[in-house]
């Protein structure tokens, strides 16, 4: 096979810009048919906004692409669908008020034989077909808002995998998966590299992409630093490549000045969800809640902070009772949530960092009907400076940032209302090694203030790396609790699946 044929996309001197960002500059390479090519890179690098141009969703301003040897100028996904392309991308790209089998054939409907009316029953055939060959089972008629975000990351993943592509676009697709659910998406991957079809993959899970990569591209500040073979790096020297600089220590060093007891959560339960939920954190601790997807974590944080209804329970912050019927006296009384899903529960994409920011302090830090806009101006450039969000001012519309400043965005907009205890669920998910390292220290910063904070957390390195203590929540019940010292990914493990913890 020639090199020409060998190729199936190249990449001639890509530039992309947003307002006073260079997401992509002059950027060439190629990518080899048939094979898994995984891109990394730090947020910001310019990784997403490449498979949005594969994809048609943006236009570059300068530069070719070729997709089979002919220029390819796609006008949009749909377009890119119907020529073998697919893209899932890292935030799902779902309609929460329609169904899990209208979401399967969103802009490829099945019309029946006159094509004046959709064939749904076709359409629900074909896709209970196609989930029994997977071995997974869905209820079809779910809107796809009903479903856990693993769920609906799974209907994203079968809906781009059933389009017959040449090339399948991955941005981060792991990145709310159960283990299981990894290793059957894995298991499909390789699948489709032996049917000849080209997985380009994005995962700031380094484990992941050795395990699965033929070959890696390094992108940094929306250039391209080098593509070669899988074989040819090392994890250290990825991670330098990545980040410009080199990383000795995955996790900050933590030195915590623990005292009384801040927070007593006591008795909570909800039938069918959690039972008998009986915990504390102290100021300046940082109690990490581990267990398998599906065993209550994110539902009991849910509760506490009146996001979700309980059937009984008490909270009690420094011994006094706290009445929270809703998230709004849950903030007024310090208690603040940053959600595992911050595109949907955590910001407004489509307003300014400024307006992001500032949203929950309008209500509980000035308290006025007349907001005194220099005081609004100060707090928000005071946070994206202790947040180091990278944007070239406060007007930018937040959806134009990386998943890594979107989540800074996030923290700033709790930390403005100065909360006593902030709960994070999942905090550094779909975020790169460099960006961990900046919030894992805020995590300190926060605690050497005498804040507490509880992090509920998948990532067993990260648990370990950061906790000072680890509840271990199995099936809606407490299983066991570990000091720092006494937790190691066994005695953590083996609690959440039911062991003896030894």
């Amino acid at each position: 096979m020639s090199k020409q044929a060998d190729t199936i996309l190249e990449f001639k001197n890509i530039s992309k810009e947003f307002p006073g960002v260079k997401a992509l500059n002059d950027v060439s390479f190629s990518i080899k048919r048939g094979t898994i090519h995984c891109i990394v890179g730090e947020n910001g690098a310019g990784k997403s906004t490449l498979m949005k141009v594969i994809d048609g969703l943006y236009k570059p301003e300068k530069g070719t692409i070729e997709f089979d040897g002919k220029p390819w100028n796609p006008k949009g996904s749909a377009q890119a669908r119907l020529k073998g392309i697919a893209m899932i991308h890292q935030e799902l790209n779902i309609i929460p008020e329609m169904t899990v089998v209208q979401n399967m054939y969103l802009g490829r409907e099945a019309s029946g034989p006159l094509k004046i009316a959709l064939d749904d029953k076709r359409m629900m055939g074909e896709a209970k077909k196609y989930l029994s060959d997977q071995g997974l089972s869905y209820d079809l008629n779910l809107k796809m808002k009903e479903l856990s975000l693993a769920d609906a990351q799974m209907i994203e993943i079968i809906k781009a995998v059933s389009c017959d592509a040449k090339i399948i676009l991955m941005d981060e697709p792991t990145s709310s998966l159960t283990e299981k659910e990894v290793k059957y998406l894995i298991e499909k991957i390789f699948e489709l590299k032996k049917q000849g079809i080209t997985i380009i993959f994005i995962s700031h899970k380094l484990d992941e992409v050795f395990h699965i990569a033929d070959y890696i591209s390094v992108f940094r500040d929306g250039a391209h630093i080098m593509t070669g073979k899988a074989s040819e790096y090392s994890r250290a020297a990825l991670i330098e490549k990545m980040v410009g600089r080199e990383m000795k220590e995955v996790f900050p060093p933590r030195d915590p000045k623990i005292g009384e007891v801040l927070l007593r959560v006591e008795n909570f339960n909800k039938k069918g969800i959690f039972e008998d939920i009986n915990f504390e954190v102290r100021k300046g601790e940082i109690l990490g809640i581990s267990g398998l997807v599906g065993a209550g974590r994110t539902e009991i944080a849910r509760a506490m902070i009146g996001l979700d209804s309980k059937d009984s329970g008490e909270l009690y912050c420094e011994g006094q009772r706290m009445e929270i019927r809703n998230v709004n006296d849950s903030i007024r009384q310090g208690i603040a949530m940053v959600s595992e899903d911050r595109r949907r529960y955590g910001l407004v994409l489509l307003r300014d960092i400024k307006e992001n920011i500032a949203m929950a302090a309008l209500k509980h830090v000035f308290k006025k009907k007349v907001i005194p806009l220099s005081k609004e101006k100060r707090i928000v450039h005071d946070m994206m400076q202790r947040f180091a969000i990278k944007a070239p001012s406060a007007a930018v519309e937040t959806r134009t940032l990386s998943g890594g400043n979107q989540q800074k965005v996030v923290l700033a907009k709790w930390m403005a209302v100065a909360p006593r205890v902030l709960i994070m669920d999942e905090p550094t998910r779909g975020i790169d090694v460099g960006t961990k390292y900046e919030i894992y220290k805020m995590m300190n910063e926060m605690t050497d203030q005498g804040m507490a904070i509880i992090m509920i957390n998948s990532d067993m390195e990260e648990l370990l790396g950061m906790s000072d203590r680890i509840l271990i929540i199995r099936q809606g019940r407490v299983a066991g609790e570990l000091s720092r010292e006494e937790a190691t990914p066994g005695t953590v493990m083996s609690m959440a699946v039911g062991g003896n913890g030894e």
